[in-house]
């Protein structure tokens, strides 16, 4: 038996829609603040993968993301990717056996990774090898 409760179907839906919405916002920013400290970095490009996939399905689920969250989105995927590839080198770099090459790529790395926000410790760590 109805309480007298009478919802219009149009105002249901949209408001079932909204809430699907900041449901998907507020997985997605979740996750870019779990991801602000990657301590191995063998994982960030999963972690890369994965924020992809939460944006697509919010796509597929027909869902608008803010602007200023597909930005948010691409900043953090680029630092991710920066960082990982300076670590990675960091980590393969040998420093006695270098040359003007590998010197070379590091600085690249460096600066790009200067460019996308990466955690200053990196860069440090980056910045006294490339020295």
């Amino acid at each position: 038996m109805a309480s007298g409760v009478d919802i219009d179907v149009k105002l249901k839906w949209e408001a079932e829609r909204l809430h699907l919405k900041l449901e998907k916002e507020l997985d997605i920013k979740n996750f870019i603040a779990s991801v602000a400290h990657v301590d191995n970095y063998k994982t960030i490009l999963k972690s890369v993968k994965t924020l992809n996939e939460k944006m697509d399905r919010a796509a597929q689920l027909d869902v608008q993301l803010e602007d200023s969250l597909i930005e948010e989105i691409n900043s953090c995927t680029q630092r991710l990717t920066a960082e990982r590839n300076l670590r990675f080198e960091m980590d393969n770099v040998d420093v006695m056996g270098s040359n003007d090459d590998t010197i070379g790529a590091m600085q690249d790395l460096i600066q790009k990774a200067t460019e996308t926000g990466v955690e200053e410790v990196y860069m440090q760590q980056a910045n006294k090898m490339g020295g």
